[in-house]
């Protein structure tokens, strides 16, 4: 059988195809492995801005941090400070489409460092409103949505013990972020 330059032509350029858009689907998730969100409720109403950064390690995990800091003089949040490193696994997408990778149903384990606040009688009727520091392990569900443009949407609820040793209780984590993967 002879092979003749027509053929080998069409061939090599269906194989290329292929594996090209193989390629591009990998490389196109290979450089969106980052989000950035903001907690909209928090920062809106509870004056506590909470910026997230997200790093997506394979298909259906990923880890992250956030960290909110009270922008009154603890009024209006419960607290001055949160810093909550967490690890997530996603139970959705698939390898067909880079915007469904890290999206879904996910659960959450997370830590925290945070402050409370707390009153302190000082006497004469009189509180005293002080934070106490904590720090504490947690647990969290959520869902996550990507968009065609990588518009990032997600509605989350967990919370943790505090493990420190204080009277504090524990800590909440929830909210509704949006962001970007880039």
């Amino acid at each position: 059988m002879q092979i003749n330059e027509k053929n080998f032509n069409a061939s090599f350029k269906c194989k290329f195809y292929c594996c090209g858009y193989s390629t591009r689907t990998e490389r196109l998730f290979l450089e969106r492995k980052n989000e950035v969100k903001v907690n909209i409720p928090v920062s809106i109403f509870g004056a506590f801005p909470e910026v997230s950064y997200e790093r997506i390690l394979d298909e259906d995990i990923s880890v992250g941090a956030s960290l909110g800091v009270s922008v009154d003089d603890g009024d209006t949040y419960v607290g001055k400070y949160q810093f909550s490193p967490y690890f997530r696994w996603f139970f959705g997408g698939d390898r067909e489409s880079a915007r469904k990778y890290a999206a879904g149903f996910f659960i959450e384990v997370n830590a925290s460092v945070y402050s409370v606040k707390g009153d302190e009688d000082i006497g004469g009727g009189s509180n005293k409103t002080n934070f106490e520091r904590g720090a504490g392990l947690g647990v969290g569900l959520g869902w996550k949505y990507v968009s065609k443009n990588n518009w990032v949407g997600e509605i989350f609820l967990g919370g943790g013990k505090d493990m420190s040793g204080n009277d504090i209780g524990g800590y909440p984590r929830a909210g509704i972020s949006i962001g970007k993967r880039f």
